[in-house]
């Protein structure tokens, strides 16, 4: 029922625990497709699990978006999910969420996670995901492995842009929106997002991504856009909530 797409690149010991996380999954059937967009470490890794419903593809170091267009066109079930190398699912019944919410009408589904500060002892900061019409448009509140949508969505919209490779999945659910998808919360709140430091907080880091808002914001119609992470966005959903 579902494929898993897995992009990495040179992180072995993380890949293995995101595809740990798979394997507890109870419920849905699933495919499992890691991308490898590096050294071939991911591809030896899948050897390692044995397990044949996980495959890998080497993508030739093209990039995180062409690597995962890439496991999409081989994807071969109804439903998508993405989860990142170092990300993965903590409740076993994440996926069975995500099914419920697409079997019943949904073009994406969406769950709440956490961001966890692995340099800070593991910390965990609740990140409440939420979408709408408007609120697509001033800040990306969806954690891409925490999201699944049908095949048929993904093909109405067309390949993820390759130009945009840190704006790529917020570009994807505005064309989603804007061609009327219907997105709709999964429930549970199972996904853990690693947060690491290191070059996301270098000045150099940060000029890219502001370049990548600009041309979102051109492409889209955007205005007043503030360059934010999800774990900016998660400090700021718990400020809230205790004021």
């Amino acid at each position: 029922m579902f494929s898993v797409l897995i992009p990495t690149k040179n992180r072995p010991d993380l890949l293995e625990r995101a595809l740990r996380s798979v394997l507890r999954q109870q419920g849905p059937s699933w495919e499992a497709i890691v991308a490898d967009d590096g050294d071939g470490s991911g591809e030896a890794a899948v050897l390692a699990m044995g397990d044949s419903r996980i495959t890998a593809l080497r993508t030739g170091a093209r990039g995180q978006v062409p690597a995962r267009n890439m496991a999409l066109a081989r994807a071969r079930a109804p439903f998508i999910a993405f989860l990142d190398d170092d990300d993965w699912w903590e409740a076993p019944d994440h996926l069975a969420h995500l099914a419920r919410a697409l079997a019943a009408g949904a073009d994406l589904a969406y769950a709440d996670g956490r961001i966890v500060r692995e340099n800070d002892g593991g910390v965990e900061i609740p990140f409440l995901a939420g979408i709408d019409q408007e609120a697509i448009r001033h800040d990306n509140m969806l954690l891409v492995s925490g999201i699944a949508f049908t095949r048929e969505a993904a093909t109405r919209v067309g390949p993820f842009d390759e130009t945009l490779p840190i704006y790529w999945d917020w570009d994807f659910y505005l064309r989603l929106a804007a061609g009327g998808a219907h997105f709709t919360h999964a429930g549970g709140d199972g996904v853990r997002i690693s947060a690491r430091q290191g070059t996301a907080s270098s000045e150099t880091h940060r000029a890219l991504r502001q370049a990548q808002l600009d041309r979102l914001s051109a492409l889209h119609g955007l205005t007043g856009l503030v360059l934010r992470n999800h774990e900016s966005i998660a400090l700021d959903q718990a400020a809230a909530l205790v004021e």
